[in-house]
C-alpha cells in the first residue's frame, strides 16, 4: 500500500510539472461527452417536463383533462364538481395569446398560484428576483423567464399589455424555467384574455389506475382524460431527438479520436518516467494498480467536466429549440437542463471505453489481428451495407447503414493516404525524398486525427446536403402550397367577410382554411387527425402536390358508389401510419364521425401528424366542429397586391398582421423550418472544432518523436525555412488526401440521410441536391483551418536550433 501511495504522489507530482498536459487531457476527454450530455440533457428534460405543475410544484402530473374533440374550453363549474367528488389534486390551467404595447405577441398562461401559499416549490419559484408578499402582488405579477426578459428588453420591471383599446402595466418578476411562456395567476389571466371563467384544461397529479376510472366516469361525455405520456409531442419527436442523438454520438466518436491522441501525448510523456519508477524497483502490479486508478479518477472529472459544459450548452440552445419543438412538435411546456447523473455516468462510461481501447492497442498482438482482418472487415462492410440498402425500414437500421458506410471508409482511408507518398513523383528533390519516407513513418501516429477529420468533415457534408436538399425542396414546395396572393385572418365574421371579399372586382377566387380535430382508431394504437377543408371544389385545391407531381382533381373529392365521399392524406399517413390508397377510413369527433376513402396522398413537408383533406361541403355534412382561421384570396391578373391589402385592413378594421402577403407568408413558413435544423448546425461545427483541435494534439503528439531526423537534416545542411516549407507540405498533402476522401462521404451519408433516414423517421421523401459551389468553398475553409492548426506545432518544432535539439534526444 504504501508503494502504491508513493507511486500516485509521484503521479501527482509530474502533472503538477506539466499543467499543460494535465488540461489538454481534461479537453480531450470533456469535448465528445459534452456534446453527447448536451443532447441527453435535452432528451432527457423533455421526458421529464411532467414531474412538477405549470405553477412550478414538484408534484408530478400524470393526467391531462382536456375538452372533447371539437371544444376549446372547459366550464370552470367542472372544477368545483371534481373537487367535490373527492379529487383535490386537480388544478385548472388558462392558456392563451396576449400583446403588449410594442406589439409583441406572447403566450400566456394562467395557473392558481396560491399554491404557492400552501405547497413547497422547487428553486426555480424560490428564487424570483422579486418575490410576493400577500395576496395582492401575487395575483398581480407576471412571471417571465430571465432568458426571455433580456429578449423583450423590458426595464423597470413592468411590462404593458394591451386589453382592446386600453393598455394594463403589470409588475415583473422573473421566475427560471418559463421559456417562452408568461406565468401569472388565473384570476389575472381570465381578465386579460376575457375568458370568462372557462378553462382550458386541467393538470391531475398522482393520479393510480383506479382513480382514473372514477374521474373518467365522473367526466362523462363532457371532457377527455389524457395520460400524461400519451401526448403529442412524445410520439412527434422522437425522431427528431433520435437524429440529435445519432449526430451527437458521431460528435463523440470524433471527440475520442482526440481524447486518444490526448492520451498517447500523456503516455508518451511520461514514458521515462514509468522506466526510471521499474528500475527503482517498483512492482509490476503496483504500476498497473496505479495507473488503472489515475485513469479512473481522471476520467470521472473528465466526466463531470464534460456534463457540466454539456448542460450549459443544452440550456444555451433551450430557448431556440423549445420554440422550434412547440411550432413543429407541440411542445406544451418549457423546461431547464440540469445536471443529472446518469449524464455524468454515460460520459464516465464512454471515457473508460476509450482507455480500455488505448490500452488494447499497445498491444503488438492486437495491431498485429486488426491489421489482418482489417480487408476481411470490409467486406463484412460492404456485406451488411448492401443488405442494410436493401432491407432497411427501421430508424436502427437506417443508422447502421450510416455506421457501414463509416467502416468502409475508415478501412479504405489510411492505404489511400499512404498510397500519396508511395506513388513516384516527378523530382528527385533529396528533401523531397526524405519528406516521403518519413510521411510513411508518421502516418500511424496521425491515423486517429485523420480519421477524425474524415468523420467530421463527412458528416459535415453529409448533413449540409440534406438540409440543402430539405431547404430546396422546401422551396419548391411552398411556392405551390402557399399560391394565393393575400392571406386574411379576421377574428370573428370570417364568412361573412368572405362573402363581401368574392364581391370585389380584382377577386378571382376567395378559400378558406377549416380545420377540425379528430381521432382514427387503428389495430395498435388511436391517431390524433387533423382534418382540413380548403374549398368546395377541388379547383380550391390546387395549391396541393399529389405523390405523382400533380394537382388534385374533382374525382378526388367524388363519392363512389356505396356513397363515401373522397379525400386526400399527407404523405406521412402512407409511411408513418401505414395507410394506403383505397383505405376507407372513419375519424371520429366526441359521437361525430365522417367516413371517406382515401383517393390519393399528397406531400407534406413540415408535417409529421396525420392530415387529411375534404371539401367543406363533406365537413359540413359531417357534423364535425370545426376552426375557421381564416381566408385565402387569389386576385385576377396584374391586380395591385398591397394597394388591395391596404384597402381591406381599412375597410374591415383588420392590422397587417391580419392581412399576410404571398411573400410576407413565405417568409415566416421559411423561418420556421429553418429553425428546424439550428441545433444540427450548432452542433455540426461543433464536431468539426473538436476534429480541428484533435490534429493540433497530433502534430503536437509527434514533436519529440521528430527531433532526431530534424537534428540530422539541420546538421547536413537543411535550413529552417525548408524544412518548415517541407512539414507543412507533407500536412497539406495528408489533409488534402483525407478531405478529398470525405467528400465521397458526406455524399454517401447525404444519400443515406434522404433516402433512408428521412422518410423512416420524418415521413418525407425528397430527391438530392448539392450545391457543389457552397461544398467547395466549405472544403477550402476546412483545409485552411486545418492545415493552420497543424502547422503552429512545427513552426515551433522547426524554429529549435540544432544544438537544443540534439541536447534533447
Amino acid at each position: 500500500m504504501a508503494e502504491l501511495k508513493l507511486i500516485l504522489k509521484t503521479y501527482m507530482q509530474f502533472y503538477r510539472r506539466h499543467v499543460g498536459l494535465l488540461l489538454l487531457f481534461f479537453i480531450g476527454f470533456s469535448l465528445g461527452a459534452a456534446l453527447l450530455t448536451a443532447i441527453q440533457g435535452l432528451n432527457l428534460e423533455a421526458g421529464k417536463r411532467y414531474q412538477q405543475t405549470t405553477a412550478l410544484i414538484a408534484n408530478p402530473v400524470t393526467h391531462f383533462i382536456r375538452p372533447v374533440l371539437g371544444e376549446n374550453r372547459l366550464p370552470n363549474s367542472m372544477w368545483s364538481r371534481i373537487r367535490a367528488a373527492g379529487f383535490t389534486q386537480v388544478q385548472p390551467v388558462l392558456e392563451g395569446v396576449m400583446e403588449t404595447d410594442k406589439q409583441q405577441k406572447l403566450a400566456l398562461r394562467g395557473v392558481n398560484l396560491l399554491q404557492w401559499l400552501t405547497q413547497n416549490t422547487d428553486s426555480s419559484a424560490s428564487t424570483a428576483n422579486n418575490s410576493y408578499s400577500g395576496f395582492e402582488q401575487l395575483l398581480n405579477t407576471v412571471y417571465i423567464d430571465p432568458k426571455l426578459m433580456q429578449r423583450l428588453n423590458l426595464k423597470n420591471s413592468r411590462i404593458n399589455i394591451k386589453m382592446g383599446d386600453a393598455t394594463r402595466t403589470l409588475t415583473v418578476s422573473e421566475l427560471q424555467g418559463l421559456g417562452m411562456t408568461m406565468l401569472v395567476d388565473i384570476s389575472l389571466a381570465d381578465k386579460l384574455l376575457r375568458a370568462n371563467g372557462v378553462i382550458s384544461y386541467f393538470e391531475v397529479s398522482g393520479l393510480n389506475n383506479k382513480q382514473a376510472a372514477k374521474l373518467n366516469a365522473l367526466l362523462g361525455e363532457q371532457a377527455r382524460l389524457e395520460a400524461a405520456q400519451e401526448q403529442a409531442f412524445d410520439a412527434l419527436s422522437e425522431a427528431f431527438f433520435f437524429n440529435l442523438q445519432a449526430l451527437a454520438l458521431l460528435g463523440y466518436v470524433v471527440g475520442a479520436f482526440l481524447s486518444f491522441n490526448a492520451i498517447k501525448l500523456a503516455y508518451n510523456a511520461r514514458a521515462h518516467l514509468q522506466q526510471q519508477m521499474w528500475v527503482l524497483g517498483c512492482q509490476r502490479s503496483a504500476l498497473i494498480k496505479a495507473l488503472v486508478i489515475e485513469l479512473t479518477l481522471l476520467s470521472f472529472f473528465a466526466a463531470l467536466l464534460g456534463a457540466l459544459l454539456g448542460a450549459a450548452l443544452a440550456n444555451a440552445l433551450v430557448m431556440d429549440v423549445s420554440a422550434t419543438l412547440r411550432g413543429l412538435y407541440q411542445l406544451d411546456r418549457s423546461f431547464v437542463v440540469n445536471l443529472d447523473s446518469s449524464m455524468i455516468a454515460s460520459g464516465f462510461t464512454l471515457n473508460v471505453v476509450v482507455l480500455l481501447g488505448f490500452l488494447a492497442s499497445q498491444s503488438a498482438r492486437l495491431s498485429t489481428f486488426l491489421a489482418r482482418i482489417k480487408w476481411l472487415m470490409f467486406a463484412l462492410a460492404i456485406f451488411a451495407a448492401s443488405y442494410l440498402a436493401l432491407t432497411a425500414n427501421t430508424k436502427i437500421s437506417a443508422l447502421l447503414l450510416c455506421v457501414c458506410v463509416l467502416l468502409l471508409f475508415f478501412v479504405v482511408t489510411p492505404p489511400v493516404v499512404k498510397a500519396v507518398f508511395k506513388l513516384p513523383w516527378p523530382t528527385q528533390n533529396p528533401i523531397i525524398q526524405w519528406l516521403k519516407a518519413d510521411s510513411i513513418v508518421q502516418l500511424p501516429a496521425l491515423l486517429s486525427s485523420v480519421l477524425a477529420i474524415l468523420m467530421a468533415m463527412g458528416a459535415a457534408v453529409g448533413m449540409q446536403i440534406m438540409v440543402g436538399s430539405f431547404s430546396d425542396t422546401l422551396d419548391t414546395h411552398l411556392e405551390k402550397r402557399l399560391s394565393a396572393d393575400l392571406y386574411v385572418r379576421p377574428d370573428q365574421n370570417i364568412q361573412a367577410l368572405g362573402t363581401k371579399l368574392t364581391e370585389l372586382p380584382e377577386v378571382e377566387k376567395v378559400g378558406v382554411y377549416w380545420s377540425a380535430n379528430s381521432e382514427l382508431k387503428t389495430p395498435k394504437t388511436t391517431v390524433a387527425v387533423d382534418v382540413m377543408a380548403f374549398g368546395a371544389t377541388a379547383s380550391y385545391n390546387q395549391h396541393l402536390t399529389l405523390l405523382n407531381n400533380k394537382a388534385p382533381t374533382s374525382t378526388a373529392f367524388e363519392k363512389n358508389k356505396n356513397g363515401i365521399v373522397g379525400c386526400l392524406v399527407n404523405e406521412p399517413a402512407l409511411l408513418q401510419y401505414s395507410l394506403t390508397v383505397g383505405d376507407v377510413i372513419t375519424l371520429r369527433q366526441h359521437i361525430n364521425t365522417l367516413t371517406c376513402q382515401v383517393r390519393a396522398a399528397y406531400f407534406d413537408y413540415g408535417e409529421q401528424g396525420l392530415n387529411v383533406v375534404v371539401t367543406t361541403t363533406a365537413l359540413l355534412n359531417s357534423s364535425l366542429s370545426y376552426t375557421e382561421y381564416g381566408l385565402s384570396l387569389w386576385l385576377k391578373p396584374n391586380s395591385d397586391v398591397d394597394a388591395i391589402a391596404e384597402y381591406i385592413q381599412k375597410q374591415h378594421q383588420l392590422d397587417s398582421q391580419q392581412v399576410i402577403a404571398n411573400q410576407q407568408f413565405k417568409h415566416f413558413a421559411k423561418q420556421l423550418f429553418g429553425k428546424t435544423f439550428y441545433v444540427t448546425q450548432a452542433l455540426n461545427i461543433f464536431i468539426m472544432l473538436i476534429a480541428l483541435f484533435g490534429m493540433w494534439v497530433s502534430f503536437l503528439t509527434l514533436g519529440r518523436g521528430q527531433l532526431q531526423p530534424m537534428a540530422v537534416l539541420q546538421t547536413l545542411g537543411v535550413t529552417q525555412l525548408q524544412l518548415l516549407g517541407a512539414k507543412i507540405l507533407q500536412a497539406a498533402l495528408i489533409i488534402l488526401a483525407t478531405l478529398l476522401l470525405a467528400i465521397p462521404l458526406g455524399l454517401c451519408l447525404g444519400w443515406v440521410l434522404l433516402t433512408y433516414v428521412m422518410p423512416i423517421a420524418f415521413g418525407w421523401t425528397m430527391a438530392m441536391t448539392v450545391n457543389w459551389l457552397q461544398l467547395g468553398v466549405f472544403t477550402v475553409l476546412i483545409f485552411i483551418l486545418a492545415l493552420f492548426v497543424s502547422a503552429l506545432p512545427l513552426i515551433k518544432l522547426t524554429r529549435s536550433a540544432v544544438a537544443d535539439n540534439v541536447a534533447k534526444l
